[in-house]
């Protein structure tokens, strides 16, 4: 009797621990593919710039590359079209803007689209003209909440109080005069809402790429109306904008909202890239698409990173 009870209690023992060795290594002896749908910790790779709009300037109307523009689709939210007589009007996708001066008017346009209407997936707008080139995941870990601007030597991201302390606007008459026009008509229109610095002070910079957080899209539309409102030139307006925006929220002197792009390839005015320019630098103004060698290199960049959206991790 003694001895079956030994028997009853060595059998439960034995279920009872065999039970708990099964409930702890579960996934391990059954195939885990059988689980995979239910797990909450697996991630999936994302594109950077899903949640912002590319804004793509063209200067002259080369529909033709418009096919190998869209291979950007994929990593963006919305694609902006902004193309001399491409549209008669503004719309999320599109403008026709003839004169390439002010480009950022077109810019303020769009964000006024996204913020009246029903596009908070939008966080953001990345302007690039379509011959500089993005690739979309060196831009990981960049903050999306600050202005992303420029920072070339040829134009260098500076402010001044003269045209004649940079040459690069030495040929160029009534910067200065423009610039204190549009800051009396800040001043008039909106006194003390903005932080100048100086009153006499403009910028200038490289302007073919720069992205503006949806944050800043109400300050960048009133500021741009009122430069566009005298005329102000796009390398001047964008700088000076951005900067004025930097002053007003910044926390403190050293905690500037403008993160500086040093390491784009170019400048305003280059060409000559070469392939290992296009795979090696994460930005860069400007390549030759008719070369069918960086054509063929930004084709197989964007594929390569398209590759990795989805894709799982954990």
């Amino acid at each position: 009797m003694f001895n079956t009870q030994i028997f009853q209690w060595k059998s439960f023992l034995i279920l009872f621990f065999s039970i708990l060795f099964l409930l702890f290594n579960f996934r391990r002896i059954f195939p885990q593919k059988l689980f995979r749908e239910s797990r909450s910790d697996v991630k999936y790779i994302r594109s950077p710039f899903d949640r912002t709009l590319a804004f793509i300037r063209w200067n002259s109307a080369h529909i033709q590359r418009i096919p190998l523009i869209e291979k950007y689709r994929p990593f963006f939210n919305e694609l902006h079209y902004s193309i001399p007589s491409f549209t008669n009007q503004v719309n999320l996708t599109a403008d026709g803007l003839i004169k390439y001066d002010f480009p950022y008017k077109m810019v303020s346009e769009t964000m006024e689209i996204i913020l009246n209407g029903t596009y908070s997936s939008i966080q953001g707008i990345l302007f690039f003209h379509f011959d500089a080139w993005i690739n979309p995941f060196k831009f990981v870990g960049m903050n999306f909440e600050n202005i992303w601007f420029l920072d070339s030597t040829v134009p260098p991201f500076i402010c001044m109080k003269s045209e004649k302390e940079i040459f690069w606007w030495s040929d160029i008459n009534g910067l200065q005069r423009i610039s204190q026009k549009a800051r009396k008509l800040l001043e008039e229109k909106h006194p003390k809402k903005y932080f100048i610095k100086d009153e006499n002070e403009f910028c200038v910079g490289w302007s073919d790429i720069y992205y503006i957080p949806r944050r800043f899209f109400q300050d960048f539309i009133l500021l741009s109306n009122i430069y566009h409102s005298v005329g102000t030139f796009h390398e001047i307006a964008i700088p000076t904008i951005v900067k004025i925006i930097d002053f007003t929220y910044r926390l403190s002197n050293s905690h500037s909202i403008i993160t500086k792009i040093s390491d784009c390839w170019g400048n305003c005015c280059s060409s000559g890239a070469k392939s290992i320019d296009l795979q090696i630098r994460r930005c860069g103004h400007r390549m030759d698409l008719n070369n069918e060698i960086i054509q063929q290199t930004f084709l197989r960049s964007l594929q390569s990173q398209f590759s990795l959206i989805n894709k799982t991790f954990s």
